[in-house]
């Protein structure tokens, strides 16, 4: 009997040892070159990831390689219903800048990957004798959609789903770009969930607003500065046409968006403190009832593309007639995210504008 327990047992082991070289051998290496310009070299496909980053876990889903991802980071994990497949109890860290590198080593993932205003150098320093590889990914920046989708689709092994994703991302903004061609650009002041911030030069935020087309009327503040507060009077001075800002629903850890729209109610109430703040009602935007609202976790879709198209419909309403951002967003979410479509997340809506 004893015999037969051993064998039984040589058996498993010889098997397990057998589907650990057949996937080995299944997997091919490649270097990617990262967020960050750093050569990666990985076995892919990847089985087994811990990423950090709602947007980076949104775009590996847009690719169809969310089951791929064993666990995130609280920021993420937080917003139970959009991210119901994450177990709350294996979040390892609050977000990308405070991670738990031994839970992390417990979970045996192959790669974590962290956006570039993450702790990744600080990663790489604790994961690799581990034999855990560290790939930058920042899901929120415009510029660098393409690459990023691409490698996404390599680490995967998703290579056409990235390519369907990046054709969706790609059609409208290539449609505002073409239709705007040769027009005077009208001015815009955008303005994070904190009163008074603003973006400059280098910022995410402001390459989505180059991207819709408007032109930010804050250019520089002097220095390498991406986010800051603005005087009120500075602004009062540019003369926006347009006026977008950043809202976030309050239950919210901060500076993070959820799958729940903020209220109707926030909403006016945000619009009204605007128009009530000293010396304003002499700015065009005003004059002309161009202030517009979006939330924080609206914008950021398909790295700001989502808030990109939102804006261009605001700042040229007659320009691009073509443009559809309800039903872009109804895409991204629906098709890409495998969620219903819900309202409130911008305000006015294009369709409440028609």
């Amino acid at each position: 009997m004893k015999i037969k327990k051993r064998l039984f047992l040589v058996v498993i082991i010889l098997n397990f040892i057998m589907g650990t070289l057949a996937i080995a051998n299944s997997k091919k290496l490649v270097t990617i070159t990262d967020n960050a310009g750093r050569k990666v070299e990985i076995l892919v496909p990847v089985e087994r990831a811990v990423v950090t980053l709602r947007y980076n876990n949104e775009l590996i889903r847009a690719c169809g390689a969310i089951d791929k991802v064993i666990a995130a980071d609280m920021n993420t994990a937080q917003d139970r219903e959009y991210w119901s497949n994450f177990n709350v109890e294996d979040v390892v860290g609050k977000n990308q800048k405070s991670l738990n590198y031994e839970k992390i080593i417990k979970l045996k993932p192959e790669v974590i990957i962290l956006p570039s205003n993450g702790v990744y150098k600080e990663a790489e320093k604790k994961l690799a004798p581990f034999g855990i590889k560290v790939i930058v990914i920042s899901g929120y920046d415009t510029n660098d959609f393409h690459n990023q989708v691409k490698n996404i689709g390599i680490i995967f092994g998703k290579e056409k789903e990235a390519e369907k994703f990046e054709k969706y991302y790609s059609e409208p903004l290539e449609y505002i770009q073409k239709k705007l061609k040769g027009v005077k650009k009208r001015t815009v002041y955008w303005e994070d969930a904190k009163d008074y911030y603003t973006s400059f030069p280098g910022s995410y935020y402001y390459n989505m607003i180059e991207a819709s087309g408007g032109e930010n009327v804050f250019e520089n503040v002097g220095g390498k500065v991406n986010v800051a507060q603005v005087d009120s009077e500075a602004v009062i001075g540019r003369n926006p046409d347009v006026i977008v800002k950043n809202v976030s629903l309050k239950s919210a850890i901060k500076g993070t968006g959820v799958y729940q729209a903020p209220s109707k109610e926030q909403m006016e109430e945000t619009v009204k403190n605007i128009k009530n703040r000293k010396a304003w009602s002499n700015i065009t935007a005003l004059k002309n009832n161009d202030v517009y609202l979006m939330s924080q976790f609206g914008h950021g879709g398909a790295s700001k593309m989502i808030g990109a198209v939102y804006m261009a419909k605001w700042i040229y309403p007659d320009i691009l007639t073509e443009l559809d951002p309800d039903e872009i967003f109804r895409v991204w979410l629906e098709e890409y995210q495998g969620f219903k479509n819900i309202k409130g997340h911008f305000y006015p809506s294009p369709v409440d504008n028609k």
